[in-house]
């Protein structure tokens, strides 16, 4: 079990296994070449999805591990390409799995875990670098 964070939250179930996979995603990929199997779209062998698989997904995962605040728009982004490269390889398992972790995303427990970014310290952040005039 977690221990709890500092402000007293536990990670929810569905948080740990979607940061799981997203953190595995190089070895399930890596196993998919070797066995020369395709699951999902884990063992394409085009260079992109290797990319994806070995490099993005696992510090998308990093992300919502370390609770960064841009950890939720990551996944947003992340599971949306998925989606398209459903559509493209024509996965339907991979397409409803990448829609619903982003409908599991919607509801309360993961939303107060990992919060949607606050505009107004992304404005704040954005004016540091500026001259008031």
């Amino acid at each position: 079990m977690e221990p709890e964070t500092a402000n007293g939250m536990r990670r929810p179930p569905g948080l740990w296994l979607l940061t799981v996979v997203l953190l595995a995603s190089p070895v399930i990929h890596l196993l998919a070449l070797v066995f020369h199997t395709r699951w999902l779209n884990f063992g394409s062998r085009l260079p992109w999805d290797g990319f994806v698989y070995f490099i993005i997904a696992p510090v998308v995962g990093a992300l919502m591990l370390r609770r960064h605040e841009r950890a939720r728009f990551s996944v947003y982004v992340f599971l949306s390409c998925e989606i398209l490269r459903a559509i493209r390889i024509h996965s339907w398992l991979l397409g409803l799995l990448s829609a619903a972790a982003i409908m599991y995303l919607q509801l309360p427990a993961p939303r107060r875990f990992h919060p949607s970014v606050d505009p107004r310290k992304v404005m704040a952040r954005l004016r540091l670098g500026r001259p008031t005039s």
